[in-house]
Protein backbone atom coordinates (compact mmCIF):
# COMPACT_ATOMS: atom_id res chain seq x y z
CA UNK A 1 0.00 0.00 0.00
CA UNK A 2 2.65 2.43 0.59
CA UNK A 3 4.31 1.74 -2.98
CA UNK A 4 1.14 2.62 -4.50
CA UNK A 5 0.76 5.81 -1.91
CA UNK A 6 4.87 6.86 -3.17
CA UNK A 7 4.00 6.13 -7.01
CA UNK A 8 0.57 8.37 -7.36
CA UNK A 9 2.83 11.06 -5.02
CA UNK A 10 5.64 10.98 -7.27
CA UNK A 11 3.29 11.40 -10.61
CA UNK A 12 1.31 13.67 -9.38
CA UNK A 13 4.51 16.13 -8.22
CA UNK A 14 6.19 15.29 -11.62
CA UNK A 15 3.08 16.10 -13.75
CA UNK A 16 2.10 19.17 -11.21
CA UNK A 17 5.88 20.37 -11.59
CA UNK A 18 6.31 20.19 -14.94
CA UNK A 19 3.03 22.04 -15.99
CA UNK A 20 3.61 24.95 -14.05
CA UNK A 21 7.56 25.89 -15.36
CA UNK A 22 6.64 26.38 -18.88
CA UNK A 23 9.85 26.71 -21.40
CA UNK A 24 10.41 28.56 -24.53
CA UNK A 25 9.74 25.81 -27.45
CA UNK A 26 9.90 28.45 -29.70
CA UNK A 27 10.89 31.90 -31.06
CA UNK A 28 9.86 34.02 -33.86
CA UNK A 29 11.86 37.25 -34.60
CA UNK A 30 9.47 39.56 -35.63
CA UNK A 31 11.44 42.84 -36.26
CA UNK A 32 15.17 43.90 -36.38
CA UNK A 33 16.28 47.52 -36.17
CA UNK A 34 19.34 49.15 -34.81
CA UNK A 35 20.60 47.29 -31.63
CA UNK A 36 16.52 46.09 -31.23
CA UNK A 37 14.93 43.33 -31.94
CA UNK A 38 10.96 42.35 -31.45
CA UNK A 39 10.08 38.43 -30.72
CA UNK A 40 7.38 36.20 -30.13
CA UNK A 41 8.04 33.46 -27.64
CA UNK A 42 5.94 30.62 -27.43
CA UNK A 43 5.77 28.46 -24.56
CA UNK A 44 5.36 24.90 -24.47
CA UNK A 45 2.25 25.31 -21.78
CA UNK A 46 1.10 26.91 -25.56
CA UNK A 47 1.22 30.65 -23.67
CA UNK A 48 2.90 33.95 -25.83
CA UNK A 49 5.13 36.40 -24.76
CA UNK A 50 6.46 39.81 -26.62
CA UNK A 51 9.78 40.59 -25.77
CA UNK A 52 11.63 43.98 -27.24
CA UNK A 53 15.37 44.02 -26.46
CA UNK A 54 18.30 45.34 -26.72
CA UNK A 55 21.33 43.23 -26.23
CA UNK A 56 25.03 43.43 -27.41
CA UNK A 57 27.76 41.14 -26.12
CA UNK A 58 27.30 40.10 -22.19
CA UNK A 59 24.48 42.27 -21.52
CA UNK A 60 20.76 43.12 -22.33
CA UNK A 61 17.93 45.42 -21.71
CA UNK A 62 14.45 44.19 -22.36
CA UNK A 63 10.85 44.95 -22.30
CA UNK A 64 8.63 41.78 -21.86
CA UNK A 65 4.82 41.31 -22.33
CA UNK A 66 2.37 38.54 -21.51
CA UNK A 67 -0.95 38.02 -20.84
CA UNK A 68 0.27 38.72 -16.89
CA UNK A 69 3.02 41.16 -16.59
CA UNK A 70 4.82 44.17 -18.21
CA UNK A 71 8.37 43.85 -17.05
CA UNK A 72 11.46 45.86 -17.58
CA UNK A 73 14.45 43.98 -17.41
CA UNK A 74 18.51 44.23 -17.17
CA UNK A 75 20.59 41.30 -17.78
CA UNK A 76 24.45 40.85 -17.32
CA UNK A 77 26.30 37.71 -17.76
CA UNK A 78 28.69 36.60 -15.78
CA UNK A 79 28.33 39.56 -13.03
CA UNK A 80 26.85 40.31 -9.80
CA UNK A 81 25.76 43.78 -10.31
CA UNK A 82 22.41 43.12 -10.92
CA UNK A 83 22.69 40.99 -7.26
CA UNK A 84 23.39 43.27 -5.16
CA UNK A 85 21.49 46.22 -6.51
CA UNK A 86 18.76 47.26 -3.88
CA UNK A 87 16.59 49.50 -6.85
CA UNK A 88 16.19 49.17 -10.06
CA UNK A 89 17.68 52.94 -11.69
CA UNK A 90 17.80 53.87 -15.37
CA UNK A 91 17.39 57.03 -17.42
CA UNK A 92 17.27 58.45 -20.72
CA UNK A 93 19.75 60.88 -22.01
CA UNK A 94 19.90 63.28 -19.50
CA UNK A 95 16.30 63.63 -18.29
CA UNK A 96 15.29 63.06 -15.17
CA UNK A 97 15.40 58.86 -13.65
CA UNK A 98 12.93 56.47 -13.11
CA UNK A 99 13.82 53.77 -10.51
CA UNK A 100 11.83 51.22 -8.47
CA UNK A 101 12.18 50.28 -5.05
CA UNK A 102 11.31 46.80 -5.23
CA UNK A 103 12.74 44.82 -8.35
CA UNK A 104 13.47 41.16 -7.80
CA UNK A 105 16.29 39.37 -8.93
CA UNK A 106 16.06 36.26 -10.80
CA UNK A 107 18.83 34.46 -12.72
CA UNK A 108 21.41 37.57 -13.23
CA UNK A 109 18.01 39.20 -14.53
CA UNK A 110 17.05 42.29 -12.57
CA UNK A 111 13.54 42.94 -13.36
CA UNK A 112 10.43 45.72 -11.96
CA UNK A 113 7.30 44.41 -12.78
CA UNK A 114 5.31 47.36 -14.45
CA UNK A 115 1.48 45.93 -14.11
CA UNK A 116 0.78 47.89 -11.51
CA UNK A 117 1.75 51.32 -12.05
CA UNK A 118 0.66 54.12 -13.64
CA UNK A 119 -0.71 54.10 -17.21
CA UNK A 120 0.21 57.92 -17.74
CA UNK A 121 4.07 57.08 -15.79
CA UNK A 122 4.15 54.39 -18.40
CA UNK A 123 3.41 56.75 -21.93
CA UNK A 124 6.02 59.35 -20.98
CA UNK A 125 8.84 56.37 -20.10
CA UNK A 126 8.10 54.97 -23.58
CA UNK A 127 7.96 58.16 -25.39
CA UNK A 128 11.02 58.97 -23.75
CA UNK A 129 12.89 55.57 -24.94
CA UNK A 130 11.14 55.76 -28.45
CA UNK A 131 12.96 59.48 -28.77
CA UNK A 132 15.70 58.77 -26.87
CA UNK A 133 19.22 58.09 -27.68
CA UNK A 134 21.08 56.16 -25.08
CA UNK A 135 19.71 54.33 -21.68
CA UNK A 136 21.69 54.72 -18.46
CA UNK A 137 21.92 51.82 -15.90
CA UNK A 138 22.21 53.41 -12.40
CA UNK A 139 23.27 51.87 -9.66
CA UNK A 140 22.10 52.76 -5.98
CA UNK A 141 24.26 56.10 -5.93
CA UNK A 142 22.98 57.30 -9.88
CA UNK A 143 26.32 56.22 -10.86
CA UNK A 144 26.31 54.54 -14.02
CA UNK A 145 26.69 50.80 -14.60
CA UNK A 146 26.27 50.88 -18.35
CA UNK A 147 24.26 52.33 -21.78
CA UNK A 148 22.48 50.95 -23.88
CA UNK A 149 21.35 52.39 -27.48
CA UNK A 150 18.03 53.21 -28.00
CA UNK A 151 18.38 53.46 -31.96
CA UNK A 152 15.75 51.57 -33.41
CA UNK A 153 13.53 51.72 -30.17
CA UNK A 154 10.98 53.72 -31.84
CA UNK A 155 9.84 51.37 -34.78
CA UNK A 156 10.61 48.32 -32.09
CA UNK A 157 8.06 49.57 -29.59
CA UNK A 158 5.69 50.41 -32.68
CA UNK A 159 6.62 46.47 -33.37
CA UNK A 160 5.87 45.73 -29.46
CA UNK A 161 2.87 47.01 -29.22
CA UNK A 162 1.28 45.07 -32.22
CA UNK A 163 2.73 42.01 -31.13
CA UNK A 164 1.14 42.59 -28.04
CA UNK A 165 -2.75 43.66 -29.63
CA UNK A 166 -2.06 40.93 -31.95
CA UNK A 167 -1.64 38.30 -28.81
CA UNK A 168 -4.72 39.77 -27.39
CA UNK A 169 -2.47 41.17 -23.85
CA UNK A 170 -3.90 44.69 -24.67
CA UNK A 171 -6.89 46.20 -26.05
Amino acid sequence: MNLLKSCTLFIYLFFTYTSSSAEVFDEKLLFKKGDWEVALLRYDDRSTACIARNGLGNKEFQIYVNADVDEFAIFYDNSNVNKNLKKFHYAVDDLASWYSESPYYDSGWLIVDLTNESEKALRVLIKEIRKGQELFHLDDNNKIISKFSLKGSAASLTELEKCVREQGFWN
